[in-house]
């Protein structure tokens, strides 16, 4: 079954309890109890506390969305993630990130688990049968208890506050993948067992959900960083079980958690305790000059790496090319008279070999987008002037500009 389906349990972090307490049946306990026995023998952990179970109606869903993007997503910081996203040519100028980001979990959301409360949260349709859990509400439900199991053994909100330092994107997508694979490898598990005793049923359950349908204005990569944590994350736990067992995905969680999103695609690298290469930026304010003003300053990652060079790349292309990714650090600097970008990406790569081949796949990509041969090797000139540099061994440097000589300067090699 397509990992898309799954997508429906996101995970959300509310501020305060929202729903109130629904009655649960005697046939619908001894499903929960036996889902609860299932997970905790399966994941080697046990509930410590009772975790409630709500069932918001969608309009109840909605009403609480929009209360958590306003408490939890400030307008400045919707602002700085689409300056990232314009950046890296994942999002058009204009976009109403918050409506594509709300739009999408509407459409998606199946069930939650509240950090706050402790409860587990399951949406509820009109047509469910209110008495006994549906087998899609049964898998939904493995999946939220390995949270309550997370959150009681290993504190949910401080790793969320963890995850959130710094305003590393990065290193919270990885953070999430850790506890978002490891609920979802526990809830296929479950999911399996269920096809095992029956899959007529789970297929006509399945076939039987209304498939939905995406606004074709939503950025791709907005679908990608919210699968992300579950399908890739799964394999990460898949690969942390086989070398260490649940218990390293126990001390993952209580105090070594993934910091790159490197780890996770390269779960080897987590293991030998290989992170991100430090990478320092000049103060380039006074280069870019007094019109532009500095809207992010941080690193972009191998998740977002690869979706940049998917914009032009075919996706193996792309992943090939960003997999010796060691480290970097993106400044974003913006013009309010008209909207223009202006930014400078720096890399460090794994070896030299990774950072040649990064280099000459770029300078492709920028032939392929601008539909030209660079006069120089390392700028091509349209709208703005993009630029690609190898620097020493193991380093790269990518600009983009208005200017020509604004971006050569950028790159530091203005001759």
């Amino acid at each position: 079954m397509p990992m898309r389906l799954f997508i429906a349990l996101l995970l959300l972090f509310p501020q305060s309890s929202a729903f109130a307490q629904d009655g649960v049946t005697e046939a619908m306990r001894a499903q929960l109890l036996d889902i609860q026995r299932q997970v905790m023998e399966r994941r080697q952990l046990d509930l410590l506390a009772d975790a409630p179970l709500t069932f918001p109606s969608g309009s109840e869903l909605k009403a609480f969305l929009k209360r958590r993007f306003q408490e939890d997503y400030p307008p400045e910081q919707l602002e700085t993630d689409l300056v990232f996203l314009r950046a890296l040519d994942l999002a058009p100028p204009g976009l109403d990130l918050e409506a594509a980001l709300q739009d999408f979990w509407l459409t998606w959301i199946g069930g939650f688990y509240n950090v706050i409360d402790g409860s587990v949260n399951i949406v509820l349709r009109a047509e469910d049968d209110a008495d006994k859990l549906t087998i899609p509400q049964q898998v939904i439900y493995a999946h939220e208890i390995v949270h309550a199991l997370q959150d009681q053994h290993f504190d949910l909100e401080r790793i969320i506050d963890d995850a959130n330092k710094e305003g590393d994107r990065d290193r919270r997508l990885a953070m999430h993948a850790l506890f978002e694979g490891d609920a979802n490898y526990i809830m296929l598990d479950f999911l399996r067992r269920l096809n095992d005793a029956d899959p007529d049923a789970v297929n006509r359950a399945y076939s039987a959900l209304q498939r939905p349908n995406f606004d074709p204005d939503i950025p791709p990569v907005i679908i990608d960083v919210i699968e992300f944590p579950y399908r890739q994350g799964y394999h990460f736990i898949a690969e942390l079980i086989a070398a260490l067992g649940w218990e390293g995905v126990n001390e993952a969680l209580r105090r070594n958690p993934p910091q790159t999103t490197e780890q996770i695609y390269h779960p080897q690298r987590y293991l030998a305790g290989e992170g991100a290469m430090p990478v320092s930026m000049p103060d380039l304010s006074e280069i870019v000059g007094l019109a532009w003003r500095q809207a992010y300053d941080g690193p972009v990652g191998e998740f977002f790496l690869r979706q940049h060079l998917r914009v032009h790349l075919a996706e193996f292309q792309a992943d090939d090319l960003a997999s010796g990714w060691g480290g970097d650090r993106m400044t974003v600097f913006t013009n309010e008279t008209d909207d223009q970008l202006t930014w400078v990406l720096y890399q460090i790569w794994d070896s030299p070999e990774d950072a040649g081949e990064f280099a000459r796949g770029y300078q492709h990509l920028l032939e392929r987008r601008y539909r030209q041969i660079s006069d120089d090797g390392r700028c091509w000139v349209a709208e703005t002037t993009h630029c690609i540099a190898q620097i020493g061994e193991k380093e790269t440097r990518i600009s983009a500009a208005p200017r020509a000589e604004q971006a050569l300067v950028l790159l530091a090699l203005d001759d």
